[in-house]
């Protein structure tokens, strides 16, 4: 359903704000194309989110539903990267990894990116080690201990909501099942969303330094699951 004021009449004006990008980055090919620099020239299409437009009521972006989290991820580099479709759980930092493991630049990937170069996938080489999740985090401005966070995984999103003195409270998604994400069955399923925080949501927290936690949950209290 929208949320009122993200009515059609706002759809109709983001796809054509999404045309016009299209036809201005469609001009840029072209030039590229025209000059004959295509095969010498690493393209990256991206956005750094998408837009609910009503979806789950939602207006926008800053929350954990795949119309803004799951955004395209294009490549295009003519005679060194064929066509292909990849499920690959890309994540915006492995972006800058990536594009220099491409151009042959590995060496200068410095230890502190916290992405991964996933250029032999890219590529159509095996050898990678494919990421199981993706993470989600939106922080309140000054309370980085604070906020929502959460994984994407190829089945389940989960997200994990911490307010200052209210209890925790979770949203479990099962997008296999249900890919429009209309069911919290956080409920019934603590024992999942144990394994989701131990198995990766932690080893993201971990890696990233976030000083967020979720160290007040009773371990398989379906209670704590809201």
């Amino acid at each position: 359903a929208y949320q009122e004021g993200y009515g059609p009449q706002f759809f109709k004006e983001y796809m054509a704000m999404v045309n016009g990008v299209d036809e201005q980055f469609g001009r840029i090919i072209d030039e590229l194309d025209r000059l004959n620099l295509a095969e010498d020239t690493l393209v990256v299409f991206f956005s750094d989110h998408g837009c609910c437009l009503g979806s789950n009521g939602q207006p926008t972006k800053n929350v954990h539903y795949d119309e803004a989290m799951r955004i395209p991820m294009i490549f295009r580099w003519p005679g060194k990267l064929n066509p292909q479709h990849n499920d690959l759980l890309f994540s915006a930092p492995d972006i800058y990894p990536t594009m220099l493991g491409l151009m042959g630049m590995e060496d200068l990937i410095p230890d502190t990116v916290e992405g991964t170069n996933f250029a032999n996938t890219l590529r159509g080489i095996e050898g990678d080690i494919q990421p199981t999740s993706q993470f989600y985090t939106f922080m309140p401005y000054g309370g980085q201990s604070y906020g929502r966070r959460g994984i994407r995984s190829q089945r389940y999103t989960l997200m994990i909501d911490r307010k200052i003195g209210k209890p925790l409270t979770y949203v479990l998604h099962d997008n296999q099942i249900d890919p429009y994400q209309m069911d919290n069955i956080a409920a019934g399923n603590p024992m999942l969303i144990d394994k989701l925080i131990t198995e990766e949501l932690i080893p993201w927290l971990e890696h990233t330094g976030d000083p967020w936690r979720p160290t007040t949950v009773p371990a398989h209290s379906a209670n704590a699951y809201l």
